[in-house]
């Protein structure tokens, strides 16, 4: 179910001169690999630098074969690479790298490191066993699958709750069917025809996959190792900005074997950028000003570090817009 066939990161496939600026990219994902082509392209020289053993970004790490095949992902990436794009992977900053040496020895920097922690429900018993966050498991499931990890995922077994109806949350419903031969249940808390997967429901629920629609979980119940999870409904909404409401007297227990929360993602800006004096949005995201700087003069920031979780075509719009932003900077400051 995917109709990717390959992955463009830039148009140009050609430098066009070379110039005396470098720039660096922190994060290798669409936004980062975007933004990296396309300062190539206007003749720039162009480090990216990653945390991950491979670049790709959640486009390797995050998304199953079956939504995404990697063979076309590598491709494009390949063609980053001959374009003369430079490559330091296992390294990150405030690890073994430190973000002040980059805008020392760089004449602009971006961060594009996007959003790689999970949203958390904050209910009682969400500490319980067999409660799992749905980025951390799709990212540990790919990582072993792909050979960069010897640690299996846990297995997704019996009745599968799965909260939340986004791109992750059906991707791992799927995985749940295919792989665990398990009973994937969606429980989202709007009508599926406004869920943001909402164009792959019929695919899902020919799959086995469950649907509940139009409910809240209110605890997450059992012993030490989830049993079922209490929900009340909510009325119906008509947009996914509405406030859903719920409706007294209606909650209602539901048992469960496994429970994945897929509620979304946060940024994950290098912890040190508040050192620096860089400031965030109430979100946690890069504040930004319309030229994609950052409050620190040279510190750029693009994809969803700094719009907060989008898709693969936004990343990669927003690394190119990035791109001319940093090119004109620089035109500019020469």
């Amino acid at each position: 179910m995917t109709s990717v066939s390959k992955i463009k990161f830039s148009q140009c496939g050609f430098v066009k001169g070379e110039e005396d600026k470098k720039i660096a990219v922190i994060g290798a994902g669409p936004a980062g690999l975007s933004a990296a082509a396309n300062l190539r392209c206007a003749g720039y020289r162009v480090d990216i630098f990653d945390k991950m053993p491979e670049p790709g970004g959640m486009l390797v790490f995050a998304i199953p074969e079956f939504r995404l095949p990697k063979k076309s992902v590598f491709e494009s990436i390949r063609d980053v690479e001959k374009m003369g794009v430079g490559f330091f992977l296992e390294t990150e900053v405030g690890r073994n790298l430190r973000l002040a040496e980059l805008l020392e020895d760089y004449n602009a920097v971006l961060v594009s490191t996007g959003t790689w922690r999970d949203k958390k429900l904050n209910i009682r018993g969400e500490d319980k066993r067999n409660v799992f966050y749905a980025l951390s498991w799709i990212h540990t499931y790919m990582s072993y699958l792909l050979g960069y990890s010897n640690r299996a995922p846990a297995e997704l077994r019996g009745k599968v709750g799965i909260i939340g109806a986004g791109l992750t949350a059906v991707d791992i419903a799927e995985l749940a069917a295919l792989e665990y031969n398990a009973e994937p249940i969606i429980l989202y808390r709007r009508p599926k025809n406004l869920a943001p997967a909402r164009h792959l429901v019929k695919h899902l629920e020919s799959l086995g996959v469950t649907f509940i629609e139009n409910v809240e979980p209110i605890e997450i119940i059992g012993e030490s190792s989830i049993g079922g999870i209490r929900l009340a409904r909510v009325k119906p909404t008509t947009s996914r900005s509405e406030k859903t409401e719920i409706i007294p007297g209606t909650e209602f227990e539901l048992e469960l074997d496994t429970l994945v929360i897929a509620i979304g993602m946060e940024p994950t800006p290098p912890p040190c950028l508040r050192q620096i004096g860089v400031e965030l949005n109430h979100d946690g995201s890069v504040k930004i000003s319309e030229d994609y700087m950052t409050t620190l003069r040279g510190l750029f920031a693009a994809g969803d570090v700094a719009h907060g979780p989008s898709n693969i075509g936004l990343a990669i719009r927003s690394g190119k817009i990035a791109a001319q932003k940093i090119a004109e900077w620089l035109r500019r400051n020469s």
